[in-house]
């Protein structure tokens, strides 16, 4: 009985790792907002914890899409690196803060930006 229901979270998380997947190579982002719920779901653990493992999901996204768009793109390692490294430093800076910050101000910090990405979207469409 254990080993079904171990077997059933296994393909849940597959399912929403691939779909994660899909909607982040499709859009170039939102990959990680349904891992993070996907994690949630399924596992219970809190909004560091999720917030950390769809990071890392979204790291190996963000590789497989650079190499992707990088072919149909006209970026040079100028352009990439003029990116990546700001990207790493603030990347850096947040996950030491992550520590110091209680777990309901990053939901609500974590809700807050997905919302004005929302409306951002839907304003410049």
């Amino acid at each position: 009985m254990e080993q079904t229901a171990k077997r059933r979270e296994w393909i849940l998380l597959a399912l929403g790792a691939i779909g994660a997947g899909f909607l982040n190579g499709l859009l170039g982002a939102g990959g990680g907002i349904i891992l993070y719920f996907v994690l949630g779901a399924l596992y219970g653990r809190g909004a560091k914890e999720n917030l950390v493992l769809s990071s890392t999901a979204v790291m190996f996204f963000c590789l497989i899409s650079l190499f992707f768009y990088k072919g149909n793109a006209a970026l040079t390692v100028r352009d990439i690196l003029g990116v990546g490294i700001p990207a790493a430093a603030g990347g850096l800076v947040g996950a030491l803060l992550l520590n110091k910050i209680p777990a309901h101000a990053m939901k609500k910090i974590f809700s807050a930006v997905i919302i004005l990405g929302g409306i951002l979207m839907l304003v410049r469409a």
